[in-house]
């Protein structure tokens, strides 16, 4: 499968190195969408619309989104399987919310949890 990520955004960083040391089988390829040649490299996704919600493609190239990316991510390294209650309803409903706050907020979440790698001009890897 394929992550497109913020790189920039610490919490997403800090959970796509957890996710690669759990690859041990190197199943997940992590895309940055930073990257200098992103656009260039997946003209299929949308640079802006990958950093409103994180996107990914799973083994059958199929478009998944938000949390549909973390779960799948998640069992393609055969790790935390509590996640599967996450996609089921009602739970969906109010799991894909919260993502979509905390997508948006994200910067401002990682000051908060993570001030370490924020400065004044914002949340970036360092």
């Amino acid at each position: 499968m394929k992550i497109f990520y913020d790189g920039q955004c610490p919490l997403c960083a800090k959970e796509m190195t957890s996710l690669k040391h759990h690859d041990t089988d190197n199943k997940i390829h992590f895309i940055d969408v930073h990257s200098s040649a992103f656009e260039q490299d997946h003209p299929s996704i949308n640079k802006q619309r990958a950093l409103q919600i994180l996107h990914g493609l799973d083994n059958d190239n199929n478009l998944l989104l938000g949390l549909d990316v973390t779960y799948c991510a998640w069992q393609t390294v055969n790790k935390h399987k509590w996640l599967i209650i996450l996609r089921k309803q009602p739970i969906k409903w109010f799991a894909d919310k919260a993502y979509l706050f905390f997508a948006k907020h994200r910067m401002k979440i990682s000051g908060l949890l993570m001030p370490n790698q924020c400065d004044k001009s914002g949340c970036k890897l360092k």
